[in-house]
């Protein structure tokens, strides 16, 4: 195993981007109070984002290339350790590990990323935080590299909540408008629920394990789960723990309402944060434990069943959204759940595939429909769109691709990521059969909304405003990334194809093979604790490839005639069950349950507590105290007036009380 100093350089690189973006905004500020047309040091920012994100993309690349040159088994780079921590028997070091998963998800941090950071040098210009928003973009970039790429989950978790520190800021960059903080708030104290049972779980593989470094753990998992002693019940307790922590980070049933209201932010952050990076930071974890979650059948089973009721709750939302970032934020909500039904499934490497192609394609989508809101001059509201393939031929384009991923039509990315995932849930029979009905009704939805998305706003007739609003193509600096995601969305697929079609041209499942050495473990304590996983015959594969073509090509089709005319079918289904409506533009009711079953009790208990009992009840006592203390000093004092008479009568009436006391005994 190497041990390269360089690997250090992957995320401090972009730290160093955002300290220097930092200190150009507080020039560019200094700036403008002598001349407020000062703008040139903030426009260096987006310079120097992108150099610093760029230059990592080039360290992923070259450990991505030293690891494909070694044999399989052998595909580690760990950088020097620092000895950071010694507390009696536990010693942490902090040190960065890069193999294949690690691989994986730089890349589509850093080269999703990068795209991102270019697109938004055009999405943002003119912006008065335009350097801060590059320094917050490169330190979110930093916190989910070292997420990533930390070799113990003590070194996880600083990026694990440094990428919600990110998130926060992110969100409510525009702040002055009052509810993107308030968007930016939700999502902090959301995401604290699960990084509190995080807490809570590492602190008993510590216990278990003597150890948090992550591949001690996994290698451990397997000694605990058939020893002498059964630590079954310790090993399932630490992974429900751990699948808390990523319920919150990656909005899962029930800590799931924060990611759409997080759209609140600039558009490129719904593209970076809540579609490729972060919002995948709880896929990653299970997959870099798969040995411990392998060892609960009843866990991956649980989380099987939120991942399925997550993905139904998000496309079932979906399907009425006027916002078109609303509508692509319950779409994210919905994979996600897909991605978790796929692992709870045990299916690892293919829950990896989709978070890839789903980086390529969501990323896309968001970056189009933030091209679509700067042509229209910020308007979101899809029913005052309409037409604008005209006016935006090339965002249209791409969009289309993006959308063909999204709804998983033939040959596209999204169709065989989801595809692998489905299968492997019905392969997995009893009851995961039901989640993979569940998931078939999700698909099915996902199909319908993404092409009623792609009718209101590209096709059909033109609604907006004609006086006040002039669509018009973004630039170059927006575009081109649309562009390379299009294509990246189009032949994603090539990195997974289904195995009865990847004979027949003789590939093979490229993101299988490489993602192998770090799943297996996981799939050998599987089989000792389920059994051995059941394979899908190539009759049945055809059969399911089948089924999802016809699904997504029939229900796409469907929501792009139906709404090819304009918005009459919502406002049909708004008037004849308004009810229905309701409670699926409100994504179930979950969140206003939060509010009147959580938010209103504790503010009325926060209220009761700091006017009832703190201000009368013990601000009272206190200050009650003190007033009979004042009371009884000033009698007293009044009684010490120098008067013989008034001595004589208090010495005499102590005397006969002395008597009374005396004949009592």
């Amino acid at each position: 195993m190497e041990h390269p100093f360089w690997l250090w350089w992957i995320p401090l690189l972009p730290l160093l981007g955002s300290l220097l973006c930092g200190i150009l905004h507080y020039l560019s500020l200094r700036a403008r109070r002598s001349d407020p047309a000062a703008a040139g040091l903030a426009q260096l920012a987006g310079l120097v984002g992108v150099a610093a994100v760029g230059l990592s993309l080039c360290l992923v690349l070259r450990a991505f290339l030293v690891l494909r040159g070694l044999p399989a088994e052998e595909r580690l780079l760990e950088s020097p350790a620092w000895d950071w921590i010694r507390v009696g028997g536990l010693e942490v070091a902090l040190s960065l590990l890069m193999d294949p998963l690690a691989s994986t998800m730089t890349l589509v941090v850093c080269g999703v990323g990068f795209l991102i950071h270019v697109y938004s040098t055009g999405y943002m210009k003119g912006d008065p935080g335009y350097a801060k928003f590059f320094a917050f973009l490169n330190l979110f970039v930093f916190a989910m590299l070292m997420l990533v790429l930390s070799s113990n989950l003590l070194g996880l978790f600083i990026g694990w909540e440094g990428v919600g520190l990110c998130s926060y800021l992110l969100i409510g960059f525009w702040y002055q408008k009052g509810w993107p903080a308030e968007a930016g708030q939700k999502a902090f104290v959301m995401n604290r629920i699960g990084d509190a049972c995080f807490l809570v779980g590492s602190f008993l593989l510590v216990r278990l394990f003597g150890t948090l470094d992550l591949s001690d753990i996994g290698a451990m998992v397997q000694g605990l789960f058939a020893g002498p002693r059964d630590h079954r019940l310790e090993l399932a307790l630490a992974a429900l723990l751990l699948f808390g922590g990523c319920c919150g980070k990656s909005a899962q049933i029930p800590l799931f309402t924060w990611l759409p209201d997080a759209m609140a932010g600039p558009t490129p952050v719904s593209a970076l944060i809540h579609a490729a990076t972060m919002v995948t930071a709880g896929v990653y974890l299970v997959v870099r434990l798969n040995p411990l979650f392998a060892a609960s059948p009843s866990v991956l089973a649980l989380i099987s069943t939120a991942g399925a009721l997550t993905a139904l709750i998000g496309a079932s939302t979906a399907l009425v959204q006027r916002d078109i970032k609303k509508v692509l934020a319950y779409s994210t909500v919905s994979q996600l759940g897909y991605m978790f039904l796929g692992l709870g499934a045990g299916a690892f490497g293919a829950a990896i595939f989709h978070l890839v192609t789903h980086a390529f394609f969501k990323g896309l989508l968001f970056l189009a429909a933030g091209s679509v809101i700067h042509g229209m001059h910020d308007e979101q509201d899809m029913h005052r769109m309409g037409g604008l393939r005209q006016h935006m031929p090339r965002t249209y384009v791409t969009f289309l691709a993006g959308a063909a991923a999204l709804s998983g039509l033939p040959l596209m990315s999204g169709y065989f990521s989801k595809d692998e995932i489905l299968a492997h849930t019905f392969a997995s029979g009893g009851y995961y059969q039901l989640l993979w009905v569940v998931g078939i009704g999700a698909a099915a939805m996902t199909a319908f909304y993404t092409w009623r998305m792609v009718a209101l706003t590209f096709l059909g007739p033109e609604r907006f405003d004609h006086h006040h609003v002039h669509p018009h193509e973004s630039p170059a600096n927006m575009t081109v990334p649309l562009v390379i995601l299009a294509l990246l969305s189009v032949g994603g697929g090539l990195l997974g194809l289904a195995p009865v079609v990847g004979e027949l041209i003789h590939l093979p499942h490229l993101m299988a093979a490489w993602l192998a050495p770090v799943v297996e473990p996981g799939e050998r304590v599987l089989a000792l604790a389920h059994g051995p996983q059941a394979q899908v015959g190539h009759g049945l594969e055809w059969v399911l490839l089948g089924l999802g073509a016809v699904i997504a090509l029939f229900f796409a089709q469907r929501g792009l005639r139906a709404y090819l005319r304009g918005t009459q079918p919502d406002q049909r289904l708004a008037q004849a069950r308004p009810a229905l409506f309701g409670f699926l533009s409100e994504a179930w009711r979950i969140d206003s349950g939060y509010q009147s079953g959580v938010v209103l009790p504790t503010r009325l208990l926060a209220f009761v507590t700091a006017v009832v009992v703190d201000q009368f009840a013990i601000d009272g006592l206190v200050n009650g105290c003190a007033s009979l203390a004042r009371a009884v000093g000033q009698r007293t004092r009044r009684m010490a007036d120098g008067d013989l008479r008034n001595y004589a009568l208090w010495i005499g009436a102590g005397a006969v009380l002395l008597s009374f006391l005396w004949m009592w005994r």
